[in-house]
């Protein structure tokens, strides 16, 4: 795939003439054919992250002490033709690297187009299941901002937005960003008791089929989508399956902006004899744990938002108003549930997004750390079934 991008790039670039090296709101690089054809931009991201949390014995629980390194991501995009590129790289603390997407597409006409390279897995709210800066439930159940290699293919009109993928495995996980089940040989960050897990999707299909339309008060959004895939074991060579089913809508009202979202999942693994089936491994690339989730749930989300634009406000332009909720029911009746809600601002700014987010969270990992570490499952911890608390501040300047 990298191959790929750098010969997307060798033939764009002769054709290109320099257009801008930007300002406040544009990409560094900008490079345009004067018949506006072929283009190529450089741009990205980085951002700092400073937080306080109720748990632990840490600097985080200590006072504000100095802001964290969060990510630099470096954005490439452009177009020849009907051919166009889109691909982002992301640095993150601990010399980790990930990707975020990185595929070429073809537009076949004004309503379709075929992707192909490191794609996003369509599902649900796409590609984000939230509004603030922490990533809610969905993402850590592998619904969010989900890229696989494989193809994608793409139907958007008027009233339809539809697409289809194949991925005949799924990305190697020294360059997940977002989490995904996986085995316990390839990933990293993981614990002793993970060693019999050793399940990878296989040649996964996903669709999402979502209907739009609009009012006299803004665009709605309501939609379908399923998932299925063989689910491959190392240990007994047999193959398991894996699917998942979802609706959501996207809904605006003026300034406000309602997302919901209901999915039903289930990993039935082919274990050897004596493996607990119940659970199910999940890993991104070892910047933080791998971690089990629940083999079957069902999780749901409602996201509100109200906009408020600021005028003569000088760079400020507008502030967002968000509460994200998820919940997520496991098939065990004798499991706790997993909750989250999140209440934030989000100041734009460009070239600076900044959010302010207060998470609440219970029997889940990313509220409560190493003290929660299962919270996805049934096993007892010392913070299980606990609600947590956590402040978040991240900055972010685009370039």
């Amino acid at each position: 795939m990298t191959k790929l991008i750098f010969k997307s790039l060798i033939v764009l670039t002769p054709v290109l003439w320099l257009s801008t090296i930007t300002s406040a709101q544009g990409k560094v690089i900008e490079l345009k054919s004067e018949d506006g054809t072929k283009e190529l931009n450089v741009g990205g991201v980085i951002r700092f992250n400073q937080r306080y949390q109720s748990w632990g014995d840490d600097k985080y629980n200590s006072g504000l002490g100095d802001p964290d390194f969060d990510i630099f991501r470096l954005d490439v995009d452009g177009k020849y033709d009907d051919f166009y590129l889109n691909s982002s790289y992301i640095f993150q603390d601990d010399d980790k690297t990930s990707v975020e997407k990185a595929y070429v597409g073809y537009n076949v006409d004004e309503q379709n187009s075929v992707e192909a390279g490191l794609v996003y897995k369509p599902f649900a709210i796409y590609p984000y299941p939230q509004n603030g800066w922490t990533y809610h439930l969905p993402f850590f159940l592998g619904y969010g901002n989900n890229i696989a290699p494989g193809v994608n293919l793409n139907h958007e009109s008027k009233d339809w937005d539809m697409k289809f993928g194949y991925y005949p495995e799924m990305l190697s996980e020294s360059l997940r960003y977002s989490p995904e089940s996986g085995a316990y040989s390839e990933l990293d960050n993981t614990f002793p008791s993970m060693s019999q897990y050793e399940n990878e999707k296989k040649n996964q299909v996903n669709a999402r089929i979502a209907r739009k339309f609009e009012t006299a008060t803004g665009k709605q959004e309501i939609g379908v989508s399923g998932a299925y895939s063989q689910l491959e074991n190392g240990l007994t060579n047999d193959d398991g399956n894996y699917y998942a089913v979802g609706l959501h809508a996207n809904n605006n009202f003026d300034k406000f902006n309602v997302q919901s979202s209901l999915i039903h999942y289930d990993y039935d693994a082919k274990n050897p004899s004596g493996v607990d089936d119940s659970m199910t491994l999940m890993g991104a690339n070892g910047l933080t744990p791998a971690y089990f989730i629940a083999s079957e749930g069902t999780v749901g989300s409602l996201n509100l938002a109200y906009t408020i634009p600021m005028k003569d406000m000088g760079a400020l332009k507008a502030v967002k108003v968000y509460n994200d909720y998820s919940y997520l029911k496991k098939h065990h009746d004798d499991w706790s549930d997993s909750q989250m809600n999140t209440t934030g601002l989000m100041f734009i700014a460009p070239p600076f997004l900044v959010w302010l987010d207060h998470t609440y969270g219970k029997n889940s990992n990313i509220i409560g750390g190493a003290t929660n570490s299962t919270g996805f499952t049934s096993t007892t911890s010392e913070n299980s079934d606990k609600w947590l608390s956590r402040v978040n501040l991240n900055v972010g300047f685009s370039f």
